[in-house]
């Protein structure tokens, strides 16, 4: 009896030291490649200026990331000037760099109320002259990209937070219909890559989710090619109505509707929480290990995306507060508590 105690001791220790080495080699891997381990993938969105010149953001960028989504490039008033006439190389510059490195490749967007060049408001007087600019620019660069975008935001930010629809150009000139249009131009134009709708606000049920919902469903039933929603989950951490089961609540509406999720722009910003900074950090780091779950247990999310590569070039460090603090590397380019929670998650989602 007691030289099967002593073999059955002895088995558990090289099962916990095997299991122990295993997370140690987990945990050494990138973050990255825990995701795709998991069966996700895990990316940032990238500006050309900070690629080109900063040689840690891209070291990070392609060291920690599988996806890379396109922050500004693609935006109309960046790639199309002047009417007709398109500039693609910057955003060429960034899609070559996923190429290069083995990443994913989100498009950023085809179709938006915002970010656009002065003559689309001179060009654009009716319906007709409406539906002819976009779905000009919808398919010039739906199919120029062609085989290298795998997932596409095509249509950006189109509800207020009352449900209403945003008062945009498009919406204007053509109405509601615009969204559905802009879907079919994209699918005429690229067949293979995922089409999402994507917007704020919308990780959890509300009016504005609910209006969404309504329609996205209805025009996917009758047809139109939109194969998920992208949830861009930028959190105030000080914000009490976030709730990872609320979150999770909506994922599965989504789901049970037969679209894909994909969160898509996610920070965390700190400025408006009243705590030590240290405090503010791990609640950071628990709303990013929510999410992440939500994203792991839900079969419909491909993947997450933080809207950006480090605080120093966040939108919230230049539009807001440089305590912002947002995103999963501080302006120092060091990991914070959120980067290894983040990847705590993927780990141990991945062996339950």
């Amino acid at each position: 009896m007691k030289k099967i105690f002593f073999v059955i001791a002895g088995l558990l220790i090289l099962l916990m030291a095997g299991a122990g080495g295993w997370f140690v080699m987990k945990s050494n891997a990138s973050l990255g490649k825990n995701a795709e381990d998991s069966g996700h993938y895990i990316g940032a969105s990238v500006r050309w200026d900070p690629l080109a010149d900063n040689e840690k953001y891209k070291d990070l960028l392609v060291e920690e990331f599988s996806s890379l989504t396109v922050e500004n490039e693609m935006k109309m008033e960046a790639v199309q000037p002047e009417p007709g006439s398109y500039s693609f190389q910057k955003a060429d510059d960034i899609v070559e760099t996923a190429e290069q490195n083995g990443m994913k490749v989100r498009g950023h967007p085809l179709v938006w109320g915002e970010a656009l060049p002065d003559w689309v408001h001179e060009k654009v007087v009716d319906e007709q002259s409406a539906k002819a600019v976009l779905k000009d620019h919808v398919q010039a660069m739906a199919g120029h990209y062609s085989g290298r975008v795998q997932e596409w935001d095509v249509v950006n930010e189109a509800w207020n937070d009352d449900g209403s629809y945003r008062e945009t150009i498009w919406f204007e000139y053509i109405g509601p219909e615009y969204i559905p249009l802009a879907f079919e131009w994209a699918r005429e134009a690229d067949p293979e890559a995922k089409l999402y709708y994507n917007d704020y606000g919308n990780e959890m049920k509300n009016e504005k989710t609910d209006a969404m919902f309504e329609a996205l469903s209805r025009w996917k039933n009758d047809g139109v090619p939109i194969d998920g929603i992208g949830m861009q989950t930028h959190i105030d951490a000080a914000d009490p109505r976030f709730s990872r089961e609320k979150m999770q609540e909506n994922f599965k509406r989504w789901e049970a509707a037969g679209f894909e999720t994909a969160v898509t722009e996610m920070d965390v910003k700190l400025q408006n929480l009243d705590a030590p900074r240290e405090e503010r950090l791990q609640a950071q780091a628990d709303i990013y290990a929510d999410v992440t779950s939500v994203c792991m247990e839900e079969t419909s999310c491909s993947g997450l995306t933080v809207w950006g590569v480090g605080d120093a070039e966040s939108w919230v460090t230049g539009q807001e507060s440089e305590s912002g603090e947002p995103l999963l590397f501080d302006s120092s380019w060091e990991m914070k508590p959120a980067y290894d929670r983040m990847k705590r998650t993927f780990i141990f989602n991945h062996i339950l």
